[in-house]
């Protein structure tokens, strides 16, 4: 009788409140695990995942990125919240088969593992941040801004004005981000800084020139004919933009996504910076 007594003893364990609250924090329903309570936490998991993924379509301004940011960040709060105070209720606990610390690290495994994938599928048909390499769309883009990108379709229209992430077979797949210019079957001509379609010139408060009169091919191009898939990009920075002047006009196959806002600006802490943050691009 001793013997079972103490093997009882053994597999009576009380829940720490603090471990279960601090477990679903880093893995949303590991801690209603170690409660004891598995099918709850794969339904607060699954919940997040399906929240995450509706969410996320609803991200086209700083605005709604910040409300799903904190909706996420609270719901994993409650559930946090959950597992803390269902392990105080418990009082005595007796352990489950699945108490043990190779499941706890399948399930942080598990929970990694559908992180990337999900991100890699936010970033494929959603949303992608990216972080601005150079000058080139300068005044509209600082260089090292960090802006969201919507993910375009091949169904998806493309404007004159969008701010588009594109790849050029120029320079081996090389992401670049301009603006759209040109569009299917127009004619784009340069004369003196000035952009024409055809033959009417184009308003483009966005664009920044310079005095500098060093390259011809720059500030002059064309009369060129843009093909039924084919865009003219330039950058807003004329004098320092590497775009369709001299790699050509950009296959519609080509253009990936269409820059919608600054979510984090470059130079933290400089006058202007909190006027800039949340920008949307026209």
């Amino acid at each position: 009788m001793a013997e079972s007594h103490d093997i009882k003893q053994e597999l009576m364990k009380p829940r720490r409140p603090w471990l279960a609250g601090l477990l679903s924090l880093v893995a949303t329903g590991l801690g209603q695990v170690y409660n004891g309570q598995w099918k709850k936490g794969a339904g607060f998991f699954a919940a997040e995942v399906f929240v995450t993924t509706t969410m996320i379509r609803f991200w086209a301004d700083f605005g709604s990125m910040l409300l799903c940011l904190a909706i996420l960040f609270g719901y994993n709060l409650f559930v946090a919240g959950e597992a803390f105070a269902s392990a105080r209720k418990q009082g005595g606990y007796t352990l489950q088969p699945y108490n043990r610390w190779w499941v706890y690290g399948l399930c942080l495994l598990v929970s990694a593992f559908s992180g990337v994938v999900l991100e890699k599928v936010i970033e494929g048909h959603f949303y992608k941040a990216y972080k601005a390499p150079s000058g080139s769309m300068l005044p509209t883009i600082l260089t090292g801004d960090r802006f969201m990108v919507e993910v375009l379709s091949d169904d998806d229209s493309v404007e004159r004005g969008y701010i588009v992430i594109f790849s050029s077979p120029e320079t081996d797949g090389k992401d670049f981000v301009k603006r759209i210019v040109g569009l299917p079957g127009e004619t784009v001509e340069i004369r003196d800084k000035v952009v024409f379609i055809n033959g009417q010139p184009l308003e483009e408060p966005y664009a920044r020139h310079t005095k500098l009169d060093m390259f011809p091919m720059r500030d002059n191009f064309g009369p060129f004919i843009l093909g039924a898939d084919e865009y003219f990009v330039l950058g807003d920075n004329r004098e320092d933009s590497y775009d369709s002047r001299w790699l050509g006009p950009v296959k519609r196959d080509r253009i990936m996504g269409r820059a919608r806002y600054v979510y984090f600006p470059a130079e933290f802490g400089v006058d202007g910076w909190s006027e800039r943050l949340g920008m949307e691009y026209e």
